[in-house]
């Protein structure tokens, strides 16, 4: 290219693309190995942050609060072993406050016990007459209050550990019991099923629903049936059901639903709320339905095997 008459200027070919040039490109290698190790960086505190607290989680998730031993593992961080700790403390105040009142109700219950035996003996002594019957017959009704209250009471099930058992032959004992004593209560499963569970406490579970079926209806059936991890227990009869509006409060201690009930055969309403105590023991969900063509369905589902706190 021509400048002035006198000057010549001369242009070399155009150098090599950026990103092509060696210096550049070895460039880009350091930038890409940076943009690796701050990613595993990330991955690395975010598992490290996360880690914990699904630990934690997992331990809230089967934690029972009448098990004395330590639920959350005091391990890890500063703040992570701080927050373990407080949850420690929080369960032990929670299970301090609940055996104290649980105790407490105990005692009532069998203080009141005395004078109504005492009550009895004396109104025992009357004249025969409707008078006599009327008030025998609700110091029967006390003491059959008294007697469940306190039989609610007792937190057996909490305290019984987990076994292997062979739930068939649980449900099989159950059913022979009713059986013997002339009502219609079968069976329907398989022959053998391996379980974790409490055997007492599903035993008094399924007999609670089982006497709950025979003072309503003529034929009880339970059925189990499994899945790859969980079992069901089907108790399920013939008879007066239960709204479906009702069936959530039905498991609430002392809530009757009295107009669904033949008439002398209602309890006090502590039946199923020990089944719900049970079955949330063992993890577990029960759930209330329509029988066809009438009557009750009650399926507990429970893991045939249940992760230890962590």
């Amino acid at each position: 290219m021509n400048v002035d008459e006198a000057s010549l200027l001369v242009l070399s070919g155009i150098p090599d693309a950026i990103l092509t040039s060696a210096t550049v490109s070895q460039g880009s290698y350091y930038i890409l190995a940076i943009i690796v190790l701050v990613l595993f960086f990330f991955l690395f505190a975010i598992k490290a942050i996360t880690q914990p607290i699904r630990r934690i989680s997992q331990a809230a998730n089967v934690a029972d609060i009448a098990n004395s031993s330590q639920i959350f593992s005091e391990r890890g961080s500063v703040e992570i072993v701080a927050l373990s700790r407080a949850l420690n403390g929080m369960r032990s105040r929670i299970r301090v406050m609940v055996e104290s009142r649980t105790r407490m109700l105990r005692g009532i219950g069998h203080d009141l016990r005395t004078p109504l035996t005492r009550l009895r003996l004396r109104i025992e002594r009357l004249e025969q007459g409707p008078l006599r019957d009327a008030l025998l017959s609700d110091v029967v009704c006390i003491d059959r209050l008294l007697a469940e209250s306190l039989n609610y009471l007792t937190d057996d099930h909490t305290i019984e550990p987990m076994q292997k058992v062979d739930i068939v032959s649980v449900l099989q004992t159950v059913c022979a019991e009713f059986t013997d004593i002339g009502f219609q209560v079968r069976y329907d499963g398989p022959d053998r099923m391996i379980v974790h569970c409490k055997p007492l406490a599903m035993m008094r579970a399924i007999t609670n629903l089982c006497d709950n079926g025979v003072k309503f209806a003529d034929h009880v059936t339970v059925r189990l049936t499994e899945t790859k991890a969980d079992y069901e227990i089907t108790v399920s009869y013939d008879g007066p059901g239960i709204p479906s509006e009702l069936r959530a409060r039905v498991l609430e201690p002392f809530f009757k639903v009295d107009h669904a009930r033949v008439q002398g055969k209602a309890g006090f309403g502590l039946g199923l709320s020990i089944v719900a105590d049970i079955v949330q023991a063992h993890h577990g969900l029960i759930e209330l339905s329509d029988a066809r063509p009438t009557g009750l369905t009650v399926k507990i589902f429970a893991p045939k095997a249940l992760l230890l706190a962590v």
